[in-house]
Parts: structure tokens; sequence; C-alpha cells
């Protein structure tokens, strides 16, 4: 029998790091240069080199006893270095960020032997699992790590978490592997800002630009992190003109089309659009089945068929939702010394239990609303009218469902924002969702097509959540009852 509080550890554990060190430093701490596990009861953190690891005690180390002690009632942690085979490979550094705490700002030259990193740190294209949505990307990857005969640039765009960092990661360590003699270099947009900002401040910027321009391939991710810095951008922009008049290849990833990346000087814009420009969509419900399965065979998990389906029914996100699914499954399942498959009822159970420890900031009805008219074509006048038309109906129920999973309003509130005369009209649709739910039932979802009920209100909750995170003020103010329009 799984506890609640074994079910709210992993999620619990995660939430305390991003409320203590905010969301991205934690995100780029402990999941991309560590991990971090409960093993035996205490905070384990693994680090990919001693040099995270050296960084990670000495600016975080108050932060983890102190989320040890309110998570496991235990303020100490076990901090220990990735073992892996130590094979050379230039400049594969872990994320940084760019804010004004000193702690997000590591030193720039990390000495020679945590520079010299391990292949193990870059992901593999091997283990990309290809669909629909990242064909195109994976292939243009693919072309790029093994031949110069398609363009030297290489623009990869598509929302958080569908496998961009990936695809550079796995296009660098392929080149790096098959051409050892060959410099690859993979930064994020951050780091190369803050190498670039203090390069200029200590006076050796052609260091710098020995370092970013003299290479084979120089991938650069999350580029729109570049939006506003006027100075930063020219020097990219120079740095983008070297590269490929030496005849070396860029690879750049963003979270949107260069057109829409807001604040980028044209000149960048255009450099971009140059190049093979390449999106990468959301992974659907095949492709998120077959992700399940990698990552739960990576990770030695066994997962009933069902437990597999609903996974990749209710994380709809991308590879990084359904790894931090799995995770906390593992971690669960160790917690409890369970032994044999996952079952589905354990999915439901803990995912059930992250979405309520993980709060979240409030999503207003009227967003629900938006949401809801723009994925079913309803009008808001139909959803608010008196028709009865299946289409408008069901949008109807999908509001009030959606309103009371992210909302704190009461079935008369829902009604009197819908116009209904009665509440007992919204108590019933409710139910309706919950039971189509429950049968595994399909609807048209306007432009998506035919889907799942439990898929389609999942995409709905991812986005509502994507959009209130995007702009947290707005959400406030609109759940605070500010009406600006």
């Amino acid at each position: 029998m799984v506890t609640e509080r074994a079910l709210e550890l992993p999620s619990r554990i995660r939430s305390l790091l991003g409320e203590r060190l905010g969301s991205r430093r934690a995100d780029m701490w402990f999941d991309s240069a560590s991990t971090v596990s409960v093993e035996g009861g205490k905070l384990a953190v693994e680090a990919e080199s001693s040099y995270a690891a050296d960084w990670i005690r000495k600016n975080f180390g108050g932060d983890l006893r102190a989320v040890s002690q309110e998570a496991l009632g235990r303020d100490d942690f076990e901090l220990r270095v990735k073992e892996t085979p130590a094979t050379n490979i230039i400049d594969a550094p872990a994320r940084s960020t760019a804010t004004s705490d000193p702690s997000d700002n590591p030193p720039l030259r990390a000495p020679l032997h945590t520079r010299h990193r391990t292949t193990e740190a870059w992901r593999r294209l091997d283990d990309f699992v290809v669909g629909p949505s990242n064909k195109m990307a994976f292939e243009s990857a693919l072309n790029f790590a093994t031949t110069h005969s398609i363009g030297n640039c290489l623009v990869i765009h598509g929302s958080c978490g569908v496998g961009k960092t990936h695809l550079l990661q796995g296009l660098c360590r392929r080149r790096r592997e098959s051409r050892t003699q060959q410099r690859v270099r993979y930064v994020t947009a951050e780091q190369f800002t803050n190498e670039y900002i203090q390069s200029v401040r200590n006076g050796t910027i052609d260091a710098f630009r020995a370092r970013v321009r003299r290479v084979d391939v120089l991938a650069i991710d999350d580029v729109h992190f570049l939006a506003g810095k006027t100075a930063t951008q020219n020097e990219f922009l120079h740095t983008l003109d070297a590269v490929q008049l030496a005849g070396s290849q860029v690879v750049l990833a963003t979270d949107e089309h260069p057109h829409l990346v807001r604040r980028l000087s044209q000149s960048l814009v255009s450099r971009m659009l140059a190049g093979m420009v390449v999106r990468v969509d959301a992974p659907d419900l095949c492709l998120r089945n077959a992700l399940v399965k990698s990552i739960a065979l990576r990770q030695s998990i066994a997962l009933a068929p069902e437990a597999i389906e609903a996974i990749a029914l209710r994380c709809v996100g991308g590879a990084r939702e359904i790894l931090g699914a799995v995770s906390s499954l593992q971690a669960v399942q160790s917690t409890q010394q369970h032994s044999g498959e996952i079952s589905r009822a354990m999915v439901d159970a803990l995912l059930r239990h992250e979405q309520a420890a993980s709060g979240g900031l409030p999503i207003r009805i009227g967003a629900i609303m938006d949401a809801v008219c723009a994925n079913t074509g309803v009008q808001a006048e139909e959803l608010v009218g008196q028709g009865k038309h299946r289409r408008v109906a069901l949008a109807r129920a999908l509001v009030a469902w959606l309103a009371r999973q992210h909302t704190s309003m009461s079935f008369p509130e829902i009604a009197r924002t819908l116009r209904r005369n009665s509440h007992s009209s919204v108590h019933a649709s409710v139910a309706k969702i919950d039971c189509m739910i429950q049968a595994n039932e399909s609807v048209d979802a306007g432009a998506v097509g035919t889907c799942l009920v439990v898929e389609f209100t999942s995409r709905l909750s991812h986005s509502l959540r994507n959009n209130a995170s995007h702009c947290p003020n707005a959400a406030k103010r609109n759940a605070a009852g500010v009406n600006r329009r």
C-alpha cells in the first residue's frame, strides 16, 4: 500500500527547491548539473562533475539541508560525483544562469581537469525517440552530425521539453565521437552572455572570441535568452558570421520561431532564417507511449501496460514531464520497497498528489473559457448562451470541470459565470466529464481532431498552467478580481 507521504515526497522536494532557489536555478542545478533522489530516507545529490559538486556544496548546502529537514525530518544530505569513464571532450559545460545573484554565476573558466568533461555529459542521438512531431528535426540534426553537405546553420525551435537540447547535445556528441580531432562546443545563450560580460570586464575579449569562434561546430541553446540584450546580440551576431565564414557549422535552439522571439535584432533574425529552420512539436499520444517505455527501460523500472498508457495520457508536455513522472514513481517504489510492475492505480495516485502538492499560480475563469473556446471552435457568446448543440454543451462541461480543477470557485459561482439558472446543471456537467474520463471515451476536440477526453483535458490543463507561469503578475491580478479591460 502506497502511503500519502511516499507519494508526496518526490514532488515536495522539487517544489521546496524551486521555492528556495527559483524554478530556473532549481532546474539548472538539480536537473542538468545533478540529480536528486531519496535513498534510505536520506536526501542524495549526484553531481555530473566534481566542479558541479563543489559549487552545489558551497552555494546550496544550506538550502539542501533546509529542504531535507522540512521534507525528511533530517538536516543532512549526501553529495557525490557521478562515476563515468574519463574520455576527453572539449567544452561541455553545465548550464549557468545570468542574474544579479552571484550564486547564479559560477566561475567562467573551470580548472583544466573539469573542462575536459566526459561525453556522458551529453545526450545521445541513439536515445532520441522519433515520431511524426520531431522526425524532420531529428533527421536534420543527424545530417548535420554526419555531413557538411546541407549547409552550415541549423535552427531548431519548439516549446519547452520537446527535445531541442537532446538534439543539440546528441549532434555534438555524434560529431565529437566520429571526428575526434574536431573542436565541438555546446553552450547555452546564458553562458555565452556570462562569458562575454566577464571577458569585457576583465579585458580578455580576444581570449573569449578565440574560444567560441575557433571551432568546427558551435551549438548554442536557448537563444531566446538573448532577447533585449543589445550588446550581447551584437557580439553573438559577429560570432555567427566569423564561425560560418571559417566554414564551420552553427546549430541553434530557441523556444519560438526566430520571427516570433521578441526583442531580437533584425540582423540576428535574418542570419537565423538564412539557415535551415525546423520545428519540434509536442509529442502525440503514440510518441508519448514510446517515450514512457524508453525512459522506463533506461531507468530499469517495470510499468504495467495500463500504467504506461496513464502516464502518456496525462503527461502531454513532452519528454521532460514524462521523465519527472517516471522518476517520481521510481522514488516511491524505492521508498516503499515495492517489487514487481507499477500499476495504473499507483500512477493515478501519484499524479493526483503531485498536482495537489505543486500548487502553482492561480488561473482565472476567463482564461479557462478562452482556452476551451479556442480548442473546441465554440464562440464565447455560444458558451454563455442558451444553445444546446452537442459541441457547445461539451465546451460548457469542460469549462466547469477545469474551473473545479484549477480555481476555488463553487458550483454556484461557476453557474453564474456561465449564465446558468441553476448550479445543478454545472454539477451534472462536471460529473459527466468525470464519467467520460473513467470510461476512456473520445470526443471531437475541434482542430485537434478526435481524441480521448483524458488527453484533451490534460492538454488544456497543461496550456493553462504554462500561460499562468509565463504571465504570473497578470494571473495574480485576475485572480484578485482586478478587471483591466
